[in-house]
C-alpha cells in the first residue's frame, strides 16, 4: 500500500557565511508544532541547488550526508533520535545512463507519529560546513495534524449532513 502524504512543509536551516559553528538550532516552525511527524526528507545541492526559502545555494553532497546528524526532541523535552547520520534521511537516488538523469525517490524515512519540538532540535556536523556564502540546509517534513485538530482545519465532519 502507498503511503499517503497528508502534509508536506519545507524547512531551510540558514548556515552563515564562514561560521565556525558546528551546531545550528533548527527555527521554530508555527506549522509544525504539536503535529504527527510521518517523514523526514534530507536534500543536497545535487538534487535541489537552491533554497526557494533564502535563496541560498544547498549545502553539497559531503556536508549534508557524510558530515552532518540529526537530534530530534520531544515536548517532554528527551532527544528521541540522537546524533542520527544525516544519510539515512536522503532516499534520493539519481541514475544516469547516457546523459540522461533519472531521480528516483526510494522511500522517505518513516517515522511513526511522533512529535518533534524543533525549536528544541538541532544539526550538527563534524567540521563547520559554510565556506564562503551563506548556505542552507533543507529538508521536509511530512505530518498531519491530530485528528481533532485535523477536523477543525477541514471544515469538514463525517457528523456534518449538509
Amino acid at each position: 500500500m502507498a503511503k499517503k502524504i497528508i502534509r508536506h512543509e519545507l524547512v531551510s536551516v540558514n548556515i552563515p557565511a564562514n561560521s565556525t559553528l558546528t551546531k545550528f538550532q533548527i527555527p521554530d516552525l508555527p506549522n509544525l508544532r504539536e503535529v504527527l511527524t510521518f517523514g523526514f526528507q534530507v536534500y543536497t545541492i545535487d538534487e535541489i541547488a537552491k533554497d526557494i526559502i533564502s535563496q541560498s545555494p544547498v549545502l553539497s553532497h559531503t556536508a549534508v550526508l557524510h558530515n552532518s546528524y540529526m537530534t530530534f526532541v520531544n515536548y517532554g523535552g528527551k532527544e528521541f533520535l540522537k546524533q542520527a547520520p544525516s544519510i539515512i534521511f536522503n532516499t534520493i537516488q539519481q541514475n544516469g545512463i547516457a546523459g540522461v538523469t533519472n531521480w528516483n525517490e526510494m522511500d522517505f524515512k518513516s517515522l511513526i507519529g511522533q512529535r518533534i519540538n524543533y525549536p528544541k532540535s538541532y544539526i550538527e556536523f563534524t567540521t563547520p560546513p559554510a565556506i564562503g556564502v551563506d548556505q542552507a540546509f533543507i529538508f521536509s517534513v511530512y505530518y498531519s495534524l491530530p485528528l481533532l485538530q485535523e477536523k477543525r482545519d477541514s471544515g469538514f465532519s463525517f457528523s456534518n449532513k449538509g
